[in-house]
C-alpha cells in the first residue's frame, strides 16, 4: 500500500514538471502580437502627426526669420529703389535673390510691390513670401508692410566745403575762412529728378534748386544765396561730369560764398535739394568752425548809477561771434585836480561770454570806487571788450561809454564852484546819466513750405506773443523785456512742434528761430 502511494506521488510530480516546461503555444503568441498591433495602430497616427507638426513648426520658424531679414534689407533702400519694374532700376529679386539656405534647408523667396491709390501714391505695400518643399504640403510664411516715401526731392550723396583747414582746437570738424565753396553732390538714384533724360543732361535740366544755411547751437541761422529769390540756389549753379565711357558720372550744386560774412564759432551747414515741384529731399548736415579774427566790439554799452551812490550797473550787447571766451571790463576816474582821467584799472577780467550786464559795487564809507556823496561827485568812465577762444586769445576792439557816469547823479539845479586854480577851468565830459534799454526785439523767419502758429512764453509760462507766421515770411517780435523765453512753432496746428529757447538781452535783435 505504501509502495503504491509513493508511485502515484512520483508520477504526479513528473507530470507537473513536464507541463511547466511546455511555455506559450503558437496561437497564444499570435494573439498577443495581434493585440499589440491593434494598440499601436491607435497610437502611431498621433505620434507621426506630432513629428510632422514639429518639423513644420521648425521650417516655418526659419522661414519667418528669412522673411524678416529680407524685409529689413528692403527697408534700407530708398523709396524709389523698392520696385519690381526693371525700367525703374534693379528689382528686388535682382538685389536680394530668390533663394535662401538656412540650416541645410532650401527656401524660395518671392516679392511683391503694390502702390496703393491712396495717400497720393506715397505708400508702397511690400510683401515677402518664403516657401519650402516638404511633405505634407503646408502654407508659406509671409510678411507684409507699408513703406512711406520719406523724401520726394533729390537726395544728397555728399556735402563738402572747399578749401578746409584743420581745427586749431583739435576737433574733427573742418575750419573754413574767407572764400569758400559749398559743393552738394546728388545721389545717383535721383538724377532722374534733375534731368528729364540723364543721357542728355544739358538739354533736359529740370527746374530744381538747393538751399544752404548755417545754424548755430543758439538757434541762429545764416542762409546762403539771394534773399530776394528766397535763398534758392538754382540750376545756374548745377554741374555734372561724364566718365570715360560717356555716361553720367556725378551731379552737384556748387556755390561760392565768403565765410567772413558769417560770425565766428561752430556752425552746422545744412543742405536740402528740391525737385521741380518744390518738394524737399533729405537734409545733409556738416559741422564746421568759422574763425575770421578777433571778436567785434560790444554795442549799446551804458552805465546806470544806483540810488545808494556806490553801485553802477553796466549793460551791453555782445557781438555776433559765437567763440567768445570772456569779456574784460576796465574803469577810469576823472581827476579834477590834474584835469585828466586816471589810468584804466581792471574791474573784471573774467566776465562770462554770454553775460550782458555787470554790477560794479564800491563803498561810500571807505571811499572805494565807485562812490560819491553830496560833497564829492566822482565821475567814471568804463570800457569793455571781448576775447575769443583762440590760443592766445584774440582781443577785440573796445567799447566805451558815450557819456561818463557820475556818483551821485547830477540834477539840473546843481551848480559848480569856480576857482582860480589852473585846473579849475578843466571840466570832465558831459555828465548826463544814461539809461539801459528796457525792451528788446527778436526775429523769426519761416523758410519752410508750411504756415506756422508761433507762440512765445516767458519763464512763468505766460504767453507774451501769439501769431501765425506764413511760409516765406519774416516777422519781428517787439517789446520783450529782459529774461528767458521759449518759442513754440506748430505747422498749422497739426503737430510736429518745433521749440526753441532764447534769452534777452543776450540775443536782442537776432533771429532766434528759422523754420526750414
Amino acid at each position: 500500500m505504501t509502495q503504491r502511494f509513493s508511485r502515484l506521488t512520483n508520477r504526479s510530480h513528473t507530470q507537473a514538471a513536464h507541463a511547466n516546461n511546455q511555455g506559450f503555444t503558437l496561437i497564444e503568441v499570435m494573439v498577443a502580437v495581434l493585440l499589440l498591433f491593434a494598440a499601436l495602430a491607435g497610437i502611431l497616427p498621433f505620434f507621426l502627426t506630432g513629428l510632422s507638426q514639429a518639423s513644420t513648426d521648425r521650417y516655418r520658424s526659419i522661414a519667418n526669420n528669412v522673411a524678416r531679414e529680407r524685409m529689413e534689407e528692403i527697408r534700407q533702400l530708398d523709396y524709389r529703389e523698392i520696385t519690381m519694374d526693371s525700367d525703374e532700376g534693379a528689382t528686388l529679386p535682382e538685389r536680394f535673390g530668390t533663394t535662401a539656405n538656412q540650416r541645410g534647408i532650401d527656401f524660395t523667396v518671392d516679392y511683391n510691390v503694390d502702390s496703393p491709390t491712396y495717400e497720393q501714391g506715397t505708400l508702397k505695400k511690400v510683401t515677402v513670401t518664403v516657401s519650402w518643399t516638404a511633405p505634407p504640403e503646408v502654407s508659406a510664411a509671409s510678411m507684409t508692410t507699408l513703406i512711406h516715401q520719406q523724401f520726394l526731392g533729390p537726395r544728397g550723396a555728399l556735402l563738402e566745403l572747399l578749401p578746409t583747414y584743420d581745427d586749431p582746437f583739435g576737433t574733427p570738424f573742418s575750419w573754413i575762412k574767407s572764400s569758400t565753396q559749398a559743393k552738394y553732390h546728388l545721389a545717383e538714384a535721383d538724377w532722374g529728378l534733375v534731368f528729364g533724360d540723364i543721357t542728355r543732361p544739358a538739354d533736359t535740366v529740370l527746374p530744381v534748386y538747393v538751399r544752404f544755411a548755417f545754424f548755430n547751437d543758439d538757434g541762429g541761422s545764416v542762409a546762403l544765396g539771394d534773399h530776394e529769390d528766397d535763398c534758392r540756389i538754382g540750376t545756374d549753379y548745377l554741374d555734372w561730369r561724364f566718365d570715360d565711357e560717356g555716361a553720367l558720372d556725378d551731379v552737384w550744386f556748387a556755390y561760392d560764398f565768403d565765410a567772413g560774412d558769417i560770425p565766428d564759432g561752430y556752425w552746422e551747414l545744412r543742405a536740402v535739394a528740391y525737385n521741380q515741384y518744390e518738394q524737399p529731399g533729405n537734409v545733409w548736415r556738416l559741422r564746421v568752425l568759422i574763425e575770421n579774427g578777433a571778436p567785434a566790439a560790444p554795442t549799446d554799452f551804458v552805465a546806470v548809477p544806483e540810488s545808494d551812490n556806490e553801485t553802477i550797473t553796466l549793460y551791453w550787447l555782445g557781438g555776433p561771434e559765437l567763440d567768445r571766451d570772456h569779456y574784460i571790463l576796465e574803469r577810469c576816474k576823472w581827476d579834477p585836480v590834474a584835469g585828466n582821467w586816471t589810468a584804466w584799472d581792471p574791474v573784471s577780467e573774467s566776465i562770462g561770454p554770454k553775460q550782458v550786464s555787470y554790477v560794479d559795487h564800491g563803498s561810500v564809507t571807505d571811499e572805494e570806487d565807485p562812490w560819491g556823496d553830496t560833497d564829492t561827485q566822482n565821475t567814471y568812465n568804463y570800457r569793455i571788450w571781448a576775447v575769443d577762444k583762440c590760443d592766445p586769445g584774440l582781443e577785440g576792439p573796445t567799447a566805451e561809454l558815450e557819456e561818463p557816469v557820475v556818483l551821485p547823479p547830477l540834477t539840473t539845479t546843481t551848480t559848480t564852484e569856480t576857482t582860480t586854480s589852473s585846473t579849475s577851468t578843466t571840466t570832465p565830459p558831459s555828465t548826463t546819466p544814461t539809461t539801459a534799454p528796457s525792451t528788446y526785439s527778436v526775429g523769426i523767419t519761416n523758410n519752410s513750405k508750411d504756415n506756422y502758429d508761433v507762440v512765445i512764453k516767458d519763464s512763468s509760462q505766460h504767453t507774451v506773443y501769439s501769431q501765425k507766421v506764413h511760409k516765406g515770411d519774416s516777422v519781428t517780435v517787439p517789446n520783450l523785456g529782459p529774461g528767458d523765453y521759449q518759442v513754440y512753432a506748430d505747422p498749422d496746428g497739426q503737430g510736429s512742434q518745433v521749440t526753441q529757447s532764447f534769452s534777452l538781452p543776450a540775443q536782442a535783435g537776432q533771429t532766434i528761430l528759422t523754420l526750414m
